[in-house]
């Protein structure tokens, strides 16, 4: 599974430095619970700026995108669902 996070300007102050460290600690909760979790590797990618700000007058930062799903105004809470629930067996 891919997992991008943008830590453009935006992104970072609206809470996508958090998510990045709330994805790195699933990592080690999915290492050490193997037995409920596939085995898909999990990559996480910080992108300096995904460019969806730009595109739009609206409100949509933080941006992650998760297997090409675009996720706008992401929390910590619902990457993490998003996450556990594509690589839960």
């Amino acid at each position: 599974m891919k997992v991008k996070v943008c830590v453009g300007s935006s992104c970072t102050l609206l809470g996508s430095m958090g998510i990045l460290d709330q994805i790195d600690d699933l990592k080690d909760i999915i290492s050490e619970d193997a037995d409920n979790y596939n085995d898909e590797e999990l990559e996480v990618e910080a992108i300096k700026c995904l460019g969806f700000c730009k595109e739009t007058a609206e409100k949509v930062a933080p941006v992650v995108v998760i297997d090409d799903e675009i996720m706008f105004n992401a929390t910590s809470q619902t990457v993490m669902e998003k996450i556990v629930n594509k690589m839960r067996k």
